[in-house]
């Protein structure tokens, strides 16, 4: 079977691929002998089965007509997919085939297919792209960042006594809480609670902050403040609370020093080996995650180039996937999307807004590195394929696998894609840039 016309449209709103495969006269009469045979377990009165003439069974099935038509669908499932397949054509839904003639023995059988496909989209640039990347090699202050923050997670609390104290940036306040929404709304979890609350240290807003500094142990405070940005929730309205703070007691945070005895609490001989045991393990971690790092910022910095936006029925094609695999995933975890939502506190409409945007992401990386690979004119070979199966117990099994589904294309995809990647990280302008963790 071979397809011998292609034609593409594409409206603005989607591109559709329009299909004529041509099935020889001799795969004609091979399909035609397979049904017969497999129709040969009918029964067929005064014959034993798989005796009866062809006349006879095909008047069991309902005349010839019928019976080419079974035919015919038993050649297009063997030989259709397959011959889409090779030719590295990925439809993002069922394809639509259309039969307009009978299939005729030792003629060759023309039918079409048509569907959607991936858009083909235009990059404003495909020179190398330039990035940013942290230094190969652990820095002077990252060290000290490390150790630094190493220090904090030993910190100890000690209580300040002095009944006179006020609150001050910097202290940490025992407090009893209750958050109210600015028209008396309970909140959920923020009622009478007991929290432990650093001033200055992001545990709660600055403008709650604000209101504890000065105050004194026993006082109660009845105050409005708001949040915004990323910390306001749905359930605090537009931001603007109230809050029924009671001042139970101060504690001062103690950050350990940094000296010999505190490298040995965290297994060095002294301050000068922890600084070298906080230097190779942070290179072996650079060693694992920079690879990695480079490969989504050249990709990043290709789907900037995106020549337009990509259509809205290829978001939504590649959403469903983002959905699949998020409820494969909790599959695995063992809980449902439901139970996953109730214990993260997730709203429904933040999970659609996210779904949408990590949707659209891949819908544009998509594109782009298609556009990447068309433009370079490259081409994926058989041993590119079996070279992304290496990882695989049986990579020979696994390619057969593939190949049975009709689904090497989607390998073929892959390959090219993992082509650009590659190409992308040779060839990057890179400038080093030391980065906050």
């Amino acid at each position: 079977m071979q397809i011998t016309k292609t034609n593409f449209e594409d409206d603005g709103q989607a591109r559709e691929i329009d299909l004529t495969l041509v099935a020889s006269a001799e795969e004609v009469d091979e399909y035609v002998k397979l049904y017969l045979k497999d129709l040969s377990t009918l029964d067929i009165p005064g014959f034993r089965k798989g005796k009866a003439p062809r006349k006879m069974i095909e008047q069991g099935v309902g005349g010839h007509e019928a019976f080419m038509g079974g035919a015919a669908e038993k050649l297009i499932n063997s030989l259709a997919f397959k011959c889409l397949d090779d030719a590295d054509i990925l439809f993002i839904d069922e394809p639509e085939f259309n039969v307009s003639t009978t299939m005729e023995d030792g003629k060759p059988f023309t039918f079409q297919v048509s569907g959607k496909v991936q858009p083909v989209m235009e990059l404003t640039s495909y020179e190398p792209v330039s990035i940013q990347m942290p230094p190969d090699e652990a820095t002077d202050d990252e060290i000290s960042r490390h150790i630094e923050n190493l220090r904090d997670y030993y910190h100890t609390f000690e209580d300040i006594t002095d009944e006179d104290h006020v609150a001050q940036m910097g202290d940490y306040c025992m407090l009893n809480v209750t958050i109210t929404t600015a028209d008396g709304g309970r909140i959920s979890g923020l009622t009478e609670v007991d929290r432990l609350v650093g001033l200055g240290k992001g545990t709660m807003p600055a403008s709650f902050d604000e209101h504890i500094v000065g105050a004194k142990k026993g006082m109660t405070l009845s105050f409005d403040f708001k949040v915004e940005g990323e910390t306001n929730r749905p359930e605090f309205g537009d931001g603007n609370l109230h809050a029924n703070v009671e001042v139970m007691s101060f504690r001062k945070c103690i950050i350990p020093d940094l000296d010999d005895a505190f490298a040995q609490k965290l297994g060095a001989e002294n301050v000068k080996a922890l600084t070298e045991q906080v230097r190779n393990a942070l290179n072996m971690d650079k060693n694992k995650y920079l690879p990695q790092l480079m490969e989504e910022r050249v990709v990043d910095a290709l789907i900037e180039r995106i020549d337009g936006t990509v259509p809205e029925y290829y978001v939504n094609f590649i959403r469903e996937d983002v959905g699949r695999e998020m409820v494969a995933d909790l599959d695995k975890e063992g809980t449902s999307l439901q139970n996953w939502i109730l214990k993260n506190d997730v709203q429904r409409e933040e999970l659609k807004e996210a779904i949408q945007a990590e949707s659209l992401n891949r819908a544009v990386r998509d594109c782009a590195l298609e556009a990447m690979f068309r433009h370079q004119g490259w081409e994926i070979t058989d041993q590119d394929v079996m070279d992304l199966l290496k990882g695989t117990d049986n990579p020979e099994e696994t390619l057969k696998s593939w190949q049975d589904a009709n689904h090497v294309a989607e390998l073929r995809k892959m390959c090219r894609q993992n082509a650009v990647v590659r190409w992308l990280v040779k060839t990057a302008e890179v400038t080093v840039v030391e980065e906050a963790e």
